[in-house]
């Protein structure tokens, strides 16, 4: 009889044994899961993280690139207007010098031509002041004038955009000349673009120089004709190749913020 009851005891704690095996085997399944499904949520946040600051990044760049371009544009205006001066002053020097071809050498020539430039250059920069008609603007008025968008894109009125002139610049605005070394500065310019909370700051000098011609070389020479007294008939006929304006007028002391 005691044999029975020590079998029955040892059945019963079999069984609880094996039972005790499958409440542990399913405890650890359930363990297993938790621990997957929390690698995968930090791995699906740290990876919608990344992408949304990549994005944000790439936003940024571009909102930043956009502001930076507007306000170049408004600079690239100046920049034109500059060259279209430019132009016409060393076409009116250049005829000066023409005129007293033949009495003159080439060291002289270029001297007088130089000189005409910028004295033209400055002459017609202080006409801009004054409108036909109008009264005389400030220089900071002036370039203004010179910019079709300001002070607000009419495509974008959010857009905010500031001209103004560096207040430790003596006699910002003006045309500096420096005739011994052969060019002019417009100094000082500095423009602010702001859009969407994005602002680009650009100050620049714009420096002019003299267009590059060779006086002392007579390469068309032998094609101008002379008369009498040894100067050219036709002052039309002492034409020179085509000056690169672009290459005249530069950036100068360049400056982003």
């Amino acid at each position: 009889m005691i044999s029975c009851m020590d079998g029955r005891m040892r059945g019963s704690m079999q069984g609880k044994k094996s039972g005790e095996k499958k409440l542990n085997n399913s405890g650890s399944a359930i363990v297993t899961v938790i621990v997957v499904v929390a690698f995968i949520s930090i791995l699906a946040t740290t990876i919608l993280y990344v992408s949304g600051m990549n994005f944000y990044m790439k936003m940024t760049d571009l909102h930043t690139k956009e502001s930076f371009y507007e306000a170049e544009t408004a600079l690239e205006e100046i920049k034109a207007f500059l060259m279209t001066e430019a132009a016409e002053a060393g076409r009116e020097a250049y005829m000066d010098v023409v005129i007293n071809y033949a009495s003159t050498d080439g060291y002289t020539r270029y001297a007088i031509y130089q000189n005409q430039f910028l004295e033209r250059l400055n002459s017609k920069w202080e006409e801009t002041r004054t409108p036909v008609g109008g009264t005389e603007r400030t220089y900071l008025e002036t370039l203004a004038s010179l910019i079709t968008s300001y002070p607000v894109k009419p495509i974008d009125p959010l857009a905010e955009c500031e001209l103004s002139l560096d207040v430790s610049v003596p006699n910002a605005g003006s045309m500096e000349l420096h005739s011994e070394d052969g060019y002019a500065l417009l100094r000082g310019v500095i423009f602010t673009y702001t859009k969407d909370g994005y602002t680009t700051v650009i100050s620049t000098d714009f420096i002019i120089s003299v267009p590059e011609i060779n006086w002392g070389v007579d390469a068309y020479r032998s094609e101008w004709g002379t008369q009498e007294d040894g100067s050219p008939d036709d002052a039309s006929a002492l034409e020179r190749e085509t000056v690169d304006m672009t290459e005249c007028v530069q950036y100068y002391n360049w400056t982003k913020q």
